[in-house]
């Protein structure tokens, strides 16, 4: 007789089991999927509130001091709680603030007091299993799982939705990771056509400009060879100056296209090219003898150049460092400067074109800029 019960036991567990790693598993291959994340929401909820054979279960956004149901499933005996709904948070003190933030339980709602529990019990619930939802290292809200009897979940229910909120964590993480890949490559696509509009207006307004000039005074000494030779020496002494500096102009384009200094001598040259054109002292260490993956040095040359570029026009620095790193693995450049300091990412493209060149390379750019303290900007990048 015990012997069966205990195997009876045994059967009860291994079912419950089983259905719990099949919902596990159905919500696990819902955010694989790359659902939206109002879908995972829905979907925790109810296979949560079916699992712990629940009245209703709900997936709440926490939002200052209220919260927002953002999924919501009713067993269809009870009415739910509407996806939108706000439910008032704003005592810390109250066991449904804390259960929320810290996970927890409740096992009657006519003991607690305050708003929420008010609600809950208006809509025909007695109890609740709480778990919180962190996602991203900040906490993001919660899942509710509701009954309409007193102490109705087992001991172990908290535990058992914790497995359900990290797989809510991942689907929140990956759709920001998402939304920040769709941001850098329209930022990038900007940039790009940015650039592309700044490169044609400097060839209008510059070389060509001073080609069309030269073509001019090409055909007036040409009228003046036979009748004038002296002005046409003369105007053909000012073409030769023109064209000098037209030629200068398109080296000038180029080097902003890819310096080739950095192609063809390497980084320490290009950096030292671009410490004698900074307005300031530049002093440059660390740079590693050997050449690197032409995109890598591209990447270091560039975060160089606009990071003094900063200093010189935004943060009046007088001076400068370019300190360079090398492990096996990757290359860390730092750039700090002695200027005013307060620089952001958010402001400009410059710094955020930055951070999307570097991340394309599987690297990270980060900038430490108290305001009057100066500027420290660090790019790490991987070598393979």
């Amino acid at each position: 007789m015990e012997a069966g019960i205990v195997s009876a036991e045994m059967t009860s567990k291994a079912n419950r089991l089983a259905e719990e790693q099949a919902a596990l598993r159905r919500v696990a291959t819902l955010v694989a999927s790359s659902a939206k994340p109002e879908q995972v929401f829905q979907t925790v909820a109810e296979e949560a509130g079916r699992l712990l054979e629940a009245r209703t279960a709900a997936t709440v956004r926490f939002d200052q001091d209220s919260a927002v149901i953002a999924g919501s499933w009713s067993d269809g005996e009870g009415a739910g709680i509407g996806v939108g709904t706000l439910v008032p948070y704003s005592d810390p003190d109250s066991p449904v603030y804390r259960a929320s933030h810290e996970g927890g339980r409740i096992d009657d709602y006519a003991d607690v007091p305050g708003e929420a529990a008010r609600l809950t019990q208006v809509a025909g619930y007695r109890s609740a299993v709480i778990a919180p939802i962190t996602a991203g290292g900040r906490l993001w809200g919660a899942l509710f799982v509701f009954s309409a009897s007193t102490d109705h979940f087992p001991a172990d229910a908290q535990q058992r939705l914790a497995d359900f909120t990290n797989l809510v964590a991942l689907a929140l993480e990956s759709a920001e990771a998402h939304d920040q890949l769709t941001a850098s490559r329209a930022r990038i696509v900007e940039a790009s056509l940015a650039e592309r509009r700044k490169l044609e207006r400097n060839l209008h307004d510059g070389a060509q400009q001073r080609l069309v000039t030269l073509a001019v005074h090409l055909r007036i000494a040409q009228e003046c060879l036979r009748e004038d030779p002296a002005a046409a020496e003369a105007v053909l002494s000012g073409v030769g100056k023109d064209l000098k500096l037209a030629l200068e102009e398109l080296r000038e384009l180029a080097r902003g296209l890819h310096p080739a200094v950095l192609s063809d001598r390497g980084l320490e040259p290009a950096l030292q090219s671009l410490a004698s054109r900074a307005p300031f002292p530049v002093e440059i260490v660390g740079v590693p003898p050997r050449r690197l993956d032409e995109g890598v040095e591209a990447g270091v040359y560039y975060v160089v150049s606009e990071s003094l570029t900063n200093a010189a026009k935004h943060a009046a620095a007088s001076e400068a460092r370019v300190a360079i790193s090398t492990t096996n693995e990757e290359v860390v450049v730092e750039i700090s400067d002695n200027g005013s300091g307060g620089a952001s990412m958010d402001r400009g493209s410059g710094l955020r074109g930055l951070a999307d060149r570097i991340e394309a390379l599987g690297g990270h750019l980060d900038l430490e800029s108290p305001s009057g303290g100066g500027t420290v900007v660090r790019a790490t990048l991987r070598l393979r």
